[in-house]
């Protein structure tokens, strides 16, 4: 069962069990039984969920009702109220939903009190005794692309670079105890959740074929008879593309596929109960629409992570990069259970220049659920500020139960990007602005080009963000 969880993606895994406090007219025999099973999944790593009334008996007749308990698949994994109740409730719901007594089901619910739920301490093997380490300053989750190294284009002035992980990381490292979690592989129908096939099927076709030494850029643009593709993969480009500077080669595949696993890994680390993950990756992705990338985008991290985070309530994605997240946008389009917010520069002035715009509000069931607040070149940071209030404003008002946040350090002064001047003062205001959410928060890597300072401005806005608990623990509502 664990290896199949494992490969659904599952943060654990719930089970039931008779109880082994069995009270003295139990006989021996089942006290025996009880024992064992206990120890069994002990020893696999699954615990009975403690301080909740799971075990209240549905009927008089009930002389032993199930216990409840949880694997979380990685040793040492928070499980959030929040999520644990959503799973019990279907639990109950589903398995005893004709036989519960009314009121049964909120009763068991609104015991679940404990934040992150408490478990019940090993009583058949002895715990390993904690060791002792130096006190440590602010702790920060995050997740790095560990093969982001691999897309390093050197020509055209090709500013999406390596160096900005470096140089991020090397900020963080000054101000926080960070905890690295390693990219775990997920599945492919992530992906396919948010993109087109034919565009992953270029895609890995790139990876493939394509020289990793050599980049190839679009150079037309079919604007019909989209069937007739010619057969050279380097003249599909423009099929898939929607610029002539995102470079293609043979490595942008490996490490954009690899961005994808290493945000999910932090938004599976969001679900478990820590607050805030970061993953930090490139490339970058909130440019890549359903059908086409570009941008420097080829997969939209910040968009499939949000598509995974749905599944356990409604999303809200915050898009505070220079540049419009187009591709984000277009993905949910149609979709009201995901807000899409983006303050960026107005298209007349910035890239992708053709999305972006005030009145583009959403299509059907997603209509009034993507919100676009326009800058001019040239602002302060007062003004951005302001501007932030309301985003923020639009997040509380959709009351999601989770939060993405694409952002982008490209706002900074004297980015190559972007015209505006904020500083990492400014970006500690904003991440505080941000944490008064109170929401289970996922923050993405997107642009940020101006790698002198992008460690500071990086460090600056985290302190901002985990302010309001120096421990690095959830920030709740």
């Amino acid at each position: 069962v664990q290896e199949i969880a494992r490969g659904l993606d599952a943060i654990g895994i719930f089970l039931e069990a008779p109880p082994d406090d069995l009270g003295p007219d139990a006989s021996p025999e089942l006290r025996r039984e009880s024992e064992a099973r206990l120890r069994f999944y002990e020893n696999h790593g699954a615990l009975p969920v403690a301080g909740t009334r799971y075990d209240t008996p549905i009927s008089d007749d009930d002389r032993h009702p199930l216990i409840l308990l949880f694997d979380p698949l990685s040793p040492g994994r928070p499980l959030s109220r929040r999520l644990a109740v959503a799973c019990v409730r279907a639990i109950l719901e589903r398995k005893y939903g004709d036989l519960s007594p009314a009121g049964y089901v909120e009763t068991v619910l609104a015991s679940f009190q404990d934040d992150p739920v408490r478990f019940r301490a090993p009583r058949y093997r002895a715990p390993k005794p904690a060791r002792a380490g130096p006190s440590l300053p602010a702790g920060l989750t995050v997740c790095v692309n560990d093969r982001h190294q691999i897309h390093h284009v050197r020509e055209r002035g090709y500013v999406e670079s390596p160096v900005r992980v470096e140089s991020i990381l090397a900020g963080l490292r000054q101000g926080f105890a960070l905890r690295e979690i390693q990219p775990t592989r997920f599945a492919d129908h992530h992906i396919a959740a948010v993109h087109d096939g034919a565009m992953i099927a270029f895609l890995r076709k790139m990876g493939a074929t394509f020289d990793p030494r050599r980049s190839v850029y679009p150079v037309f643009f079919p604007l019909r008879n989209e069937t007739r593709r010619p057969a050279d993969p380097e003249l599909q480009a423009g099929y898939f593309c929607n610029d002539t500077f995102t470079p293609l080669n043979g490595n942008a595949w490996h490490a954009a596929r690899r961005a994808v696993d290493c945000t999910l890994t932090a938004a599976r680390d969001v679900l478990s109960g820590h607050g805030v993950a970061y993953a930090l990756v490139r490339p970058p992705g909130h440019h890549a629409e359903r059908r086409v990338f570009g941008g420097f985008c080829y997969l939209n991290n910040t968009a499939i992570a949000a598509e995974y985070l749905s599944r356990y309530g409604r999303v809200a994605v915050l898009d505070i990069d220079y540049h419009h997240g187009n591709g984000t946008q277009d993905i949910f389009w149609k979709r009201g259970d995901v807000l899409t917010v983006s303050i960026h520069g107005h298209p007349s002035v910035a890239y992708p220049h053709f999305a972006g715009f005030p009145d583009e509000k959403g299509e059907g069931p997603g209509e009034g659920a993507n919100l676009n607040l326009c800058l001019p070149a040239t602002i302060d940071a007062a003004l951005y500020l302001k501007t932030l209030d309301r985003a923020v404003a639009a997040v509380r008002r959709f009351a999601p139960a989770h939060l993405v946040l694409a952002v982008g350090f490209d706002t900074a002064a004297g980015d190559p990007t972007g015209t505006w001047p904020l500083r990492p003062d400014s970006f500690r205001r904003i991440g505080a602005a941000i944490a008064k959410i109170r929401l289970p928060t996922l923050v993405v890597q997107e642009g940020g080009y101006r790698t002198r300072t992008i460690g500071r401005n990086a460090a600056a806005f985290f302190e901002g963000l985990v302010a309001q608990d120096r421990s690095g623990a959830p920030p709740r509502r």
